[in-house]
């Protein structure tokens, strides 16, 4: 699901608008636009596959938990978390490709009333499914090494933002 992005922006890239949404504010209402290029159309769905690495890691840690009530809770909320955004990267990808694709156009809006409702049920559901591991979580034990790798995407994807704000504000 976190390839599907990557390969349909990939093959029809030539087809996409000049300008790419950068933020949007509310379902389909554009701000903030950027030319296009390689970093601008492909940042949305990198930053999606951060959130998953993230979430993945983060479910590896499942075993940590001794109580089989709050293994199973905090699995299920990673499980939704990593589920979620995957199904959103696949939305924002075809949000993208709705102007340069005949076929997509008429459900623009559809698509991106569909991104929102995707993340707002799979949070809600990942809190339901979650409620009995609430934070904290002492029996958590993270290496050096990933508690590198998670800061290493967190600021990947910090650098991701402030670069697509920057490169906007210069047009």
């Amino acid at each position: 699901m976190f390839c599907a992005p990557f390969v349909s922006l990939g093959i029809s890239y030539h087809a996409l608008p000049a300008e790419i949404p950068v933020l949007r504010l509310g379902i389909g209402h554009t701000l903030i636009v950027a030319p296009k290029s390689l970093f601008v159309v492909f940042r949305v769905p990198a930053m999606n596959l951060i959130h998953g690495l993230i979430a993945a890691l983060m479910l590896a840690h499942r075993s940590d938990f001794e109580s089989a009530p709050r293994r199973t809770a905090y699995s299920n909320m990673f499980v939704t978390l990593l589920f979620t955004v995957a199904l959103k990267s696949d939305f924002e990808g075809l949000e993208f490709l709705a102007p340069a694709t005949r076929a997509l156009s008429p459900s623009a809006h559809w698509i991106a009333v569909g991104t929102a409702a995707c993340v707002v049920a799979g949070i809600g559901t990942a809190l339901i499914v979650g409620r009995k591991v609430v934070l904290p979580w002492p029996e958590l034990r993270l290496s050096l090494h990933e508690k590198l790798a998670l800061g290493g995407l967190f600021a990947t994807y910090v650098a991701i933002v402030i670069a697509s704000v920057a490169i906007a504000h210069r047009t």
